[in-house]
């Protein structure tokens, strides 16, 4: 049921896709108030737990702690504790930054400008509790910038609003799989994790589904001196996006020993290489698979995807 209506979302009216929205916000509330009274969960025993995946190099974290349980301390807390065991001598720790909870296309249909110095973030308390900090570069990107700390944050927010599409090769989530980085996974699923999009900007025009809506727009942007720039925005094709499952990933990813996952609380926790994720992603269209289901490759596709995968060697 959950899965036909996710489909149907986007064909629906807007009022009807907002009171829909609303509906299951409510849920996911009430849900979050139950798994809190149920358990408990100590921020050693986290940490704990990050220690023994013996995490090295630069990471990119996507959080959600209600859906682990009721910790022992504050969002603050825990910040400042991934702030200290992910940053540090040769690791940069970076969080997606998007300013918006809704489809993309809702999001650009409205969109006025984007200014690196205020635009809000949607992504929850741990990123905007990191983003708050001085030491916290944006990367200014109208629909999917990133914060970086540590020490090689200006490099990978550099540039990326001179990419075409936002995954492109000067976007910190390309920046990242060229970097042999990883993608850390705290109370959440593959479906949270936004480098699913660097493979499918790597093959471009020979990715089998195009995923984006065919006319780019201009987004007024603010860098953070206050400088204007003039942004290329693509859009990801809402019906595209609504058959998007990307849990279907997991068992290529176990084969290809790109992640691993542990339980923690009421959810896991997992450490992705991000290298080694977007060549599994490639791996998969070569079988006939991939995250929006069967795909038929013809030559010019298998091509580029081998291409894709030799540059990513």
């Amino acid at each position: 049921m959950k899965k036909t209506l996710k489909r149907a979302l986007p064909h629906l009216p807007k009022p009807l896709q907002q009171w829909l929205r609303s509906l299951a916000e409510r849920k996911r509330q009430a849900d979050k108030a139950k798994r809190k009274e149920r358990t408990q969960v100590r921020l050693d025993d986290l940490l704990a737990q990050l220690d023994a995946f013996d995490l090295k190099g630069d990471i990119i974290l996507h959080s959600s702690l209600s859906n682990i349980g009721k910790f022992d301390c504050s969002p603050e807390q825990i910040a400042d504790a991934f702030f200290g065991r992910l940053v540090g001598p040769g690791r940069t720790l970076l969080v997606p930054a998007l300013p918006y909870n809704t489809t993309m296309k809702e999001y650009l249909d409205g969109a006025t400008g984007f200014d690196v110095r205020s635009a809000p973030n949607a992504m929850g308390a741990i990123p905007n509790i990191l983003m708050g900090r001085s030491d916290a570069l944006r990367s200014v990107h109208p629909s999917h910038s990133v914060i970086a700390l540590g020490e090689r944050a200006a490099e990978f927010v550099s540039h990326h609003e001179m990419d075409a599409t936002p995954f492109g090769e000067n976007s910190p989530y390309r920046k990242l799989t060229m970097s042999n980085g990883s993608i850390l996974m705290v109370g959440v699923g593959l479906n949270s994790v936004t480098n699913f999009h660097v493979y499918e900007d790597l093959l471009g025009d020979a990715m089998p589904i195009q995923v984006y809506l065919p006319s780019p727009r201009k987004v007024p942007c603010v860098r953070g001196d206050g400088s204007p720039i003039d942004v290329t925005a693509v859009c990801h094709d809402p019906r595209v996006s609504a058959i998007r499952q990307c849990e279907r990933a997991r068992p290529f990813l176990q084969e290809e020993g790109a992640i691993r996952t542990t339980p923690f609380g009421e959810s896991e926790l997992s450490i992705i290489d991000a290298r080694g994720f977007s060549r599994t992603l490639l791996k998969m269209l070569l079988a006939g698979e991939s995250i929006y289901g069967p795909v038929s490759l013809n030559g010019h596709q298998r091509q580029a995807v081998h291409s894709a995968l030799e540059h990513l060697a």
